[in-house]
């Protein structure tokens, strides 16, 4: 379960499968009281994999806020997504927002989805909800753009800007206003790297005092902002009122830059070292993208735009920098146990068609490093081959500091190496509560949506209930 503090960040719940988004935001209304806003982001990607009928794409998304075993109120919604030729070079997507009532306490928040009619999987969260009074800043949410006006922008995990010409949109609501006190609203990007304020990158609002709901939209020109981590950090200002209590909210974004990653590479001198080391055409491509699971986010975004257009020239100087800016001293021979490191994950997970790093057993390999424990089930009685892989920490420079995490990896096709994700409990990762039952969806067929696997019985010969490895959850 995820845990937010409500009126102090907003959360991303993730799915698996077809890649879906909920991002929630709490709101008040002086008529209805707490309510809930959620923005659910479909990745376009993901859902034309998985549709294999005719016509549009088609999602049923069910929404359930509850307070112990008492549910506060629910919604349904039916969203026919827009056609789109899956091999396009840009996929757009699906964005659509649903409203819920809420009240305070601890809540749940669960959202269960599925293709077409039916529902298959399920995101949960918690949260807490504490009385309105007194002066309050909602959680702040990017926009963007969308037919003349500003609407929800898509989220998957942290925002990245990363267009020639950005300009980032945020939105938060101001409650309860005092009569007669002038009233101001405040922001500024602040660099994670420094803590220090950028100049030239925030602004103030006057705001119209006695409101019990000020609605509060800007922007920010970010087209000249360096690559780097970054925060939107806002206060509102009351006359009279102890600074130490102005409200405030705070939300990162990543803005990669691309003018000036090409600038870099541009001005990097190439060691000849490395055009022996890398090679050209193909086998140069390929080695780049194995990069990939180890890259920042400004490196990823990077190598994405790095299509059949781009030179060899350009990718020598990439990799030499991209090596160098993590080891000054002897990158070259740090780049060279890469590539062994490389040769034997394409040996271990790759198939015809996809190389090793870019399987989901390659890429988790390669990002964190060899599991701790790895516990394999090739032949179940009762369900997929699937394997668990544990990690005693998680300590590596692209993702948070974590211990004892899990990934569960599924082989639908039963035959062959290709083992999918289906369920980690690590930050940033594919999250699936039910991930037992989904694993015996061969043999297990319930109709519960609530129905995790915790509680199944063993059948005859299966393990999947009384796995070694612990926390196995």
């Amino acid at each position: 379960m995820l845990v937010l503090g409500i009126f102090l960040l907003a959360q991303n719940l993730w799915g698996q499968g077809v890649r879906v988004g909920a991002d929630v935001h709490p709101y008040w209304s002086p008529e209805t009281g707490h309510y809930l806003e959620i923005t659910y982001s479909v990745e376009p990607s993901s859902l034309y994999a998985a549709w294999s009928e005719e016509g549009a794409p088609k999602m049923t998304l069910i929404a359930v806020v509850r307070r112990g075993n008492e549910v506060l109120s629910a919604d349904k919604m039916a969203v026919t997504c827009p056609e789109q030729d899956a091999n396009a070079e840009i996929l757009y997507p699906i964005v659509q927002n649903a409203f819920l009532a809420a009240d305070t306490g601890d809540l749940q928040l669960t959202v269960f989805y599925g293709l077409g009619d039916s529902l298959s999987d399920t995101l949960n969260g918690s949260f807490y909800l504490a009385h309105q009074k007194g002066v309050q800043l909602a959680a702040l949410q990017w926009k963007e753009p969308l037919q003349g006006k500003l609407g929800p922008r898509a989220q998957f995990g942290q925002a990245v800007y990363a267009n020639d010409s950005d300009k980032v949109y945020f939105y938060t609501e101001a409650y309860r206003l005092p009569k007669g006190q002038k009233a101001f609203f405040t922001y500024e990007v602040y660099s994670l790297d420094t803590d220090r304020p950028m100049e030239g990158y925030g602004g103030v609002m006057r705001l119209p005092s006695a409101a019990s709901v000020q609605p509060i939209q800007g922007g920010i020109q970010v087209t000249d902002l360096p690559t780097g981590q970054y925060e939107l950090r806002c206060t509102l200002n009351v006359q009279e009122m102890d600074r130490e209590r102005y409200p405030q909210q705070r939300l990162k974004f990543y803005r990669v830059n691309p003018t000036e990653l090409a600038r870099w590479n541009e001005e990097s001198p190439i060691d000849p070292r490395w055009m022996g080391q890398l090679g050209t055409g193909d086998s140069l491509r390929h080695w780049i993208n194995g990069f990939y699971p180890i890259a920042s986010i400004a490196e990823r975004q990077q190598i994405e735009r790095m299509g059949p257009g781009v030179s060899d020239t350009l990718l020598w100087r990439f990799a030499q920098r991209f090596w160098e800016s993590r080891y000054p001293v002897d990158a070259l021979n740090h780049y060279v146990e890469y590539k062994n490191l490389l040769r034997i994950v394409d040996g271990q997970y790759s198939s015809r068609a996809v190389p090793g790093y870019a399987t989901d057993r390659g890429r988790i390999f390669l990002q964190y490093g060899p599991p701790t424990l790895t516990e394999k089930r090739p032949f179940e009685t009762d369900g997929y081959p699937y394997e668990i892989w544990q990690y005693n920490t998680l300590d590596v420079p692209n993702s948070p500091y974590q211990i004892n995490k899990i990934f569960v990896f599924v082989n639908y096709a039963v035959v062959g190496r290709n083992y999918e994700l289906l369920h980690s409990d690590a930050i940033g990762e594919v999250y699936n509560s039910r991930w037992k039952v989904a694993l015996q969806k061969r043999s297990y067929i319930t109709e519960d949506i609530d129905d995790t696997g915790q509680t199944g019985f063993d059948k005859f010969g299966s393990r999947i209930y009384n796995n070694i490895i612990p926390g196995g959850k």
